[in-house]
This record gives structure tokens, sequence and C-alpha cells, in this order.
């Protein structure tokens, strides 16, 4: 942890944890943003273990509210990208620096939802344009989710991008992102403590911060139950832009 807790520090750790806890229940890709302030604070590896364990108490509250929403098959189908783009992303860390990798994942977040707002755009003007289902643009999200979630730590933004590309509505897009966050949290706790950036102080930090994921899930459940469709699905693909154009310019 780090050595001395200023008032910034306070304010940067108490915003990022808020809006992670907002994120499992509102906006799913929020808690991207969260993740460079926290890092900024605290240091990647002392945030990592820090936020962890306040990640799966937040795929709690998010299942509390939407786990029976949730379409398995979607999840099922993502899963073999899912694994191949950490692995690929295992294999680019030895020729690439983090920087440069996050980069490119950025650019590969721009461009899809470029397409995916021209696609909507298109529909508008009343040019029919066909929602791909097939395996090929899932293996490529999968993928993308998956070299996301180990390189920049920003797979919300990838499952946002394929869940927002098959028109799910808003409650099947929180369940089977809750879900899939839960599995994808609970495989971490070994890594990231085998790694030892958990120990006896984060976790006694993140029992602290606790009653702030609960505030943020609540307010996420309030604000979430008062949006409508295309605002959710619009707000998503521009925080998705958002943290792509972020990657792009920081790595």
């Amino acid at each position: 942890m780090a050595e001395t807790w200023t008032p910034v520090i306070w304010v940067a750790v108490v915003t990022s944890i808020l809006i992670y806890g907002f994120s499992k229940t509102a906006m799913p890709v929020a808690g991207v943003l969260a993740g460079p302030l926290l890092a900024a604070a605290l240091g990647a590896t002392q945030a990592a273990g820090l936020v962890l364990p306040l990640l799966v108490l937040g795929d709690l509250f998010g299942l509390a509210y939407y786990r029976q929403h949730v379409d398995w098959r979607l999840i099922l189908r993502l899963l073999p990208g899912v694994l191949a783009g950490v692995i690929i992303t295992g294999v680019l860390f030895a020729v690439l620096s983090t920087q440069a990798l996050g980069r490119v994942i950025g650019v590969l977040i721009l461009l899809s939802v470029t397409l995916e707002i021209w696609r909507r755009w298109s529909e508008r003007q009343g040019r029919a344009i066909a929602t791909s289902s097939s395996w090929a643009g899932t293996a490529f999200f999968g993928t993308l989710a998956g070299m996301t979630t180990m390189a920049a730590n920003a797979g919300g933004a990838a499952m946002t991008l394929y869940l927002v590309k098959m028109r799910v509505p808003m409650l099947v897009f929180m369940g089977t992102s809750t879900w899939f966050f839960f599995f994808l949290n609970v495989v971490k706790i070994p890594i990231v403590a085998g790694l030892g950036f958990v120990d006896g102080s984060t976790l006694l930090m993140s029992l602290w911060l606790t009653p702030l994921i609960a505030v943020g899930a609540l307010v996420g459940v309030f604000v979430f139950r008062r949006m409508d469709e295309r605002v959710f699905t619009y707000t998503a693909l521009a925080l998705s832009g958002l943290v792509a154009v972020w990657l792009v310019i920081h790595g």
C-alpha cells in the first residue's frame, strides 16, 4: 500500500471504488475508467491486489439483481476466443512493451466502436445491415476481451461491444456481462495472489473500502432502472470509445 495516504490519494481511491461498484449494476464498461485512476494513485500492482476482492464483491451485487437474465450461449461462444486472447497476449508480451500492446488494443476497440456506430447510422438511413452472429465475429470479440483483460485490464470494453453488436436487451446485457466477469475475476484470484499482489494489508484495506462498493452498486441500480435502451446503448458505445482513445494515447 502507499506509504502516505494523502488527501489526493484518498479521493482517487474512493472515486475509483465507487465507479467500480456503479459499473457492476449500471454500465460494465464504466469500470474501465476507474483502473487508470486507481493505478495512478497506488501503483499498478498494489491497485490490482486491492481491487480484485472488491470486484468479486461487486460482481455478487450484480448477480443479486441480474443473475436470472443471463444468456449462457453468448458466454460459451465467447470463451474459446478469450482463451486465445490470453495466449496471444502472453506471446506478444515477449516482443512488445505493455504500452505498445495497449495501443494496438486501443486501435482495435476504436475501430469496433466506429463500425458499430456506422452500422446503426446506416440502419436509421434505411439501409439494412445484417447483424453478424458468425463464429468469426464472436471469435474476434472473445479474443479482444482476452487481450484487453490481460494487457490493459479493459475487458469491459470488448464485452460491451460484443453484447451491443448482438443486440441483447439491457437486462440480458447486464446479466450476461455480470456472470462473465464474475467467473473471470474468480479465476484471477489465485493468479494475483500467486504473484504476491494480495497480502494482509491489501485485504484489510479492501475490507475498509467494502461499503464504497455497496454504495456504488446501489447508485448503479437506481440509475439503471431509469435508463432507456437507446441511452444505455449509446452511453456504452461512448465510454468504450473513450477507453479506446485513452489506450491509443497512453498505452
